[in-house]
């Protein structure tokens, strides 16, 4: 039994390793960061020709902001879970300490 354990954890341990050589080795976090450099020198350059031409700056028209959404049906599921965990725990620790408040008044 602990040696299974111990080998699937080790498997899984080599798997993780060979993904992050993968993802290390392939260019994809260059292109990212090469492609936000590119954005950026962009948007500096927009807003040199704005400043040239006397035009009124907003800070939010050069700023891309993403708001990235990470919410899906198990991240629902999961904070409905501990929300009504943590309502279940409120009632619980208020019951208890109704409970040991009325055993101190006696």
């Amino acid at each position: 039994m602990k040696n299974n354990t111990l080998k699937f954890i080790l498997i899984i341990i080599f798997i993780v390793f060979i993904c992050s050589y993968y993802i290390s080795n392939s260019t994809y976090y260059e292109y990212e960061l090469q492609k936000r450099t590119i954005l950026t020198n962009e948007k500096i350059k927009e807003f040199e020709e704005d400043v040239k031409n006397n035009e009124y700056i907003d800070i939010k028209k050069y700023l891309n902001v993403e708001e990235k959404t990470y919410s899906n049906k198990i991240t629902n599921l999961m904070y409905n879970i501990s929300d009504k965990g943590n309502k279940l725990a409120r009632k619980s620790i208020k019951y208890l300490f109704k409970k040991i408040g009325s055993l101190v008044e006696e």
